[in-house]
């Protein structure tokens, strides 16, 4: 459903006001900064980790993220955005920030046009997927920058190219190593691989994502009984030997992982985490002092 009401810069207006649509400036906008949040109801439960992760990705190009979203300021802008559009249940916040660099020669410093549209769901939390998904492991593709970094300057072509070839091979994702061969995340998420009562990820010279979700489940995991072991070594051996394989992201929360090649896996440390992280989301208001959002 499109949703009447958009954020531009700081007002509320109408998305009839704008001669583009919010949908064609997404389009039309190559250099720029997109983010989507995850809001339950009225609430934005990790605004706060959401901002910082954005300061970041513009101090990795030089950057300084403006006042206007800092976190007291733009969580109210968002709410009113919300509310204005009514939105009761589960929704995406799809956020673009465009840099406009003014015109003096020696001023390279940006400014920033800000669009920011809502999109409902039928659910205001993660659901744990039903259909297993099947990975594999690229040939072509390795992460060799700071992440942040490539975040903000990445070809998008480049990612489109990675899909590609995951489609070719008819997996449903793709698990991308680094320059040494050894595994940094997949193509869109950050991967976990439990083997006994070990859960083991990439560390982050793996050159993988910060993502939002990834940072909170790795404080979840000791709920589940298992320790959380951070390596820079994994290999295609893990998958082999691996019990179960899930993987995180800010845009579908924890998918497990059904195959790799002809092993298959339980769903059993990643349904604990589904139920955990859900009840995170239920419970975390944005207004207690301390919290994520």
């Amino acid at each position: 459903m499109i949703n009447r009401y958009i954020l531009y810069n700081q007002s509320i207006i109408p998305r009839e006001s704008m001669q583009l649509s919010p949908e064609e400036w997404f389009d039309i906008s190559g250099q720029s900064i997109r983010q989507s949040l995850f809001a339950s109801g009225n609430r934005i439960p990790f605004l706060r980790l959401w901002l910082e992760l954005l300061g970041k990705r513009f101090a990795s190009v030089g950057w300084h993220l403006p006042d206007e979203f800092s976190f007291p300021e733009f969580k109210s802008q968002l709410e009113k955005l919300l509310n204005r559009n009514r939105l009761f249940k589960g929704s995406w916040i799809h956020l673009l920030i465009i840099p406009v660099f003014p015109s003096t020669e020696l001023d390279f410093s940006p400014s920033f046009k800000c669009i920011a549209l809502t999109e409902e769901t039928e659910f205001d939390y993660f659901p744990l997927n039903t259909k297993g998904v099947s990975i594999g492991v690229s040939e072509k593709y390795h992460n060799t920058a700071d992440p942040l970094y490539s975040s903000m300057v990445r070809n998008p072509l480049r990612n489109l190219m990675i899909k590609q070839e995951a489609s070719l091979n008819e997996w449903d994702e793709i698990v991308i190593t680094d320059q040494n061969g050894y595994f940094s995340e997949t193509s869109g998420s950050n991967i976990f691989i439990r083997i006994k009562d070990q859960v083991i990820t990439p560390s982050p010279v793996n050159h993988g994502f910060p993502r939002i979700i990834t940072g909170i489940v790795n404080g979840l995991i000791s709920k589940t009984g298992c320790s959380l072991v951070v390596s820079e070594k994994l290999t295609r051996e893990h998958l082999t030997k691996a019990e179960e394989v899930f993987l995180t992201d800010d845009q579908n929360g924890i998918q497990w992982v059904l195959g790799y090649e002809k092993k298959r896996y339980y769903r059993k440390i990643s349904a604990v985490l589904h139920e955990e992280l859900t009840e995170l989301i239920r419970t975390t208001d944005q207004f207690q002092a301390g919290s994520s959002g």
